[in-house]
């Protein structure tokens, strides 16, 4: 059974690519990486709110 590159070949390197991005992603979690990007969004998403509701009252 004859394997041409052309026909596998672009599936290879697609298989390669997502299994390093998993592994980077992986290895983001283990190390830490994506701790506090919860809070980081809620903090914005808090600001954001702030701003518009301080817009809408009244000035004294």
């Amino acid at each position: 059974m004859t394997i041409y590159f052309e026909i596998v070949g672009p599936y290879l390197a697609a298989l390669m690519m997502s299994l390093g991005a998993l592994s980077i992603f992986i290895w983001g979690i283990f190390s830490g990486a994506f701790k506090g990007a919860d809070e980081a969004a809620l903090d914005f998403f808090r600001r954001e709110v702030g701003d518009v509701g301080s817009a809408k009252q009244p000035p004294e």
